[in-house]
């Protein structure tokens, strides 16, 4: 019997970033592999668009710019680009025509079953790489239930912390913001 191997191609980023540019469908760029984004469901938009709705009465405009699903981020160049669910990222640095989110404090993925584990372990070992990052969440959009995943001062530890009741508050300092589950969750729960 014949033994076959599968070889997986390897892209360079150019040919990635010409795909991406003429594609409707959405990439992330894995070191060489192109990863399609799967569809999301009328929950996972509903907290994509609580947080957004939330964070723009709670944010100071002059410092910091929101930004939703189709911006890309720059973990590694022409190596890690990826769609976070939702981030806030310093203001300076980010321009309007930019097609790539410098400089994130904040990084957010709404969880899905498909995505659920690369979310909870590849992305995070890959955006502990960026200096600004500070806070990292992950938002489960079937059930409450948030984890927190916060820098600490040292800059190389984190710290995880669990959100379970509506009635909690999630404190993010350095934005000078407090969220309420119960904002993420309008409508759902």
């Amino acid at each position: 019997m014949e033994e076959t191997t599968l070889v997986k191609k390897h892209y360079s980023f150019e040919e990635y970033w010409q795909m991406e540019l003429q594609s409707e469908q959405r990439h992330e760029f894995i070191d060489g592999q192109i990863i399609a984004m799967p569809g999301v469901t009328q929950n996972h938009n509903a907290v994509s668009l609580n947080l957004a709705v939330a964070f723009v009465a709670l944010l100071n405009e002059a410092e910091f710019k929101i930004f939703m699903e189709g911006v890309r981020l720059q973990i590694e160049s022409k190596k890690d680009y990826t769609y976070p669910d939702f981030c806030i990222a310093q203001k300076e640095g980010n321009t309007g025509s930019d097609l790539i989110i410098k400089n994130p404090m904040l990084v957010v993925e709404i969880l899905s079953p498909a995505t659920k584990l690369y979310d909870q372990v590849d992305k995070f070992l890959r955006y502990k790489k960026l200096p600004s990052l500070q806070y990292y969440l992950l938002i489960d959009p079937d059930r409450v239930f948030v984890n927190l995943y916060q820098k600490q001062p040292d800059g190389q530890q984190w710290s995880s912390e669990l959100f379970t009741l509506l009635t909690e508050t999630i404190d993010l300092p350095l934005l000078q913001v407090s969220l309420s589950l119960q904002k993420i969750y309008r409508g759902l729960f």
